[in-house]
């Protein structure tokens, strides 16, 4: 069984938006401990630090990747890819995200969501 978890991605914020390469960079809050999400489920702050760790050497090689929706497969399919994650970070109880929306058939339907105010959320496997 899969579990995934979705968060409302808070105090989203656009960072630059590249009319060369199609691409958006966003950052903003993608998870908080201590505190129920989408799901109603409740991480320690120690369970996400140590998630981070993990997650690191993807992020510096530019590996970590997500889909647009919410998949129901646990790897990602480089043919849904929308985004990057450039960056993650816990301030206090708060997980801050960066990510590249990609040029990517699905990087631009959610680059267009964003434009339209419309708020996304992003989810953890």
């Amino acid at each position: 069984m899969l579990l995934s978890d979705t968060f409302v991605i808070e105090n989203l914020q656009v960072l630059e938006e590249s009319k060369k390469s199609g691409t958006m960079r966003i950052a903003g809050i993608f998870q908080r401990a201590e505190s129920p999400n989408q799901n109603n489920r409740i991480y320690e702050r120690g369970l996400l630090v140590r998630e981070l760790t993990r997650l690191d050497e993807a992020i510096k090689e530019r590996r970590l990747m997500g889909e647009l929706d919410h998949p129901t497969h646990d790897a990602v399919k480089l043919g849904n890819v929308s985004h990057l994650v450039t960056k993650l970070k816990m301030t206090g109880n708060d997980m801050i995200g960066e990510a590249e929306i990609l040029n990517t058939p699905c990087g631009q339907v959610a680059q267009a969501l964003i434009k339209g105010g419309v708020k996304l959320g992003i989810s953890s496997r």
